[in-house]
């Protein structure tokens, strides 16, 4: 009995230091698989967000010169950030048609989004926060970030009352938009008087 229990005890002392070296070394060689596979996970994800919101501003500064109404909307919400369009279809029984296109999920929550206005300090997209972009009609340049997105009704009866869509000429500009992913960034520059935009990116 005295040499079971001797034998029992020597079952239960735990782990020796060559097996906590052996799980230690494990563990490093595992994270060191893990984290460059999230780092190339987040990196495309910082891509592909980065390229939605350059083709949404090529496609907004057309649709803008071309329509009485032409504006792209990026929102964060509680999943990720998502791109949507307000843009005036023609007319629909004599009357504008300005619809909104289905919003367009980017990117997830855990990418960060960031803007600067007026070339200054970048704030990040929080959760129920927006910018809305639109153009020029007749140059194509960038107009200030507008207060609202224009519905049908706010159309209607602006030019019921024989007046010109009042977007906003006055105000502040988005002149970088940035997102940010692990180790990753892309910087879309946003040029004023053209209307254009440049990309960069780069590591943290």
């Amino acid at each position: 009995m005295e040499k079971g229990g001797r034998s029992m005890k020597s079952k239960n002392r735990g782990f020796t230091l060559i097996e906590l070296i052996v799980v230690i070394a494990i563990m490093t060689i595992l994270l060191g698989i893990a984290i460059p596979s999230l780092n190339s996970i987040l990196g495309f994800r910082v891509n592909r967000a980065a390229n939605s919101i350059a083709s949404a501003l090529d496609k907004t500064r057309t649709e803008a010169m071309n329509r009485l109404v032409g504006e792209m909307k990026l929102e964060k919400r509680a999943d990720g950030y998502y791109i949507s369009y307000y843009l005036d279809r023609g007319k629909a029984g004599g009357k504008s048609d300005v619809q909104q296109d289905q919003p367009e999920k980017i990117a997830p929550a855990r990418i960060q989004i960031s803007y600067s206005v007026n070339g200054g300090n970048e704030s990040v997209l929080q959760e129920g926060q927006s910018i809305i972009i639109t153009y020029d009609r007749a140059t194509g340049a960038f107009l200030p970030l507008q207060d609202n997105t224009w519905s049908q009704n706010d159309i209607l009866s602006t030019l019921a009352a024989g007046n010109d869509i009042p977007l906003k000429r006055e105000g502040n500009y988005c002149t970088q938009i940035t997102v940010r992913g692990g180790s990753r960034y892309k910087t879309l520059q946003l040029i004023q008087e053209t209307g254009k935009y440049t990309m960069t990116s780069g590591w943290n």
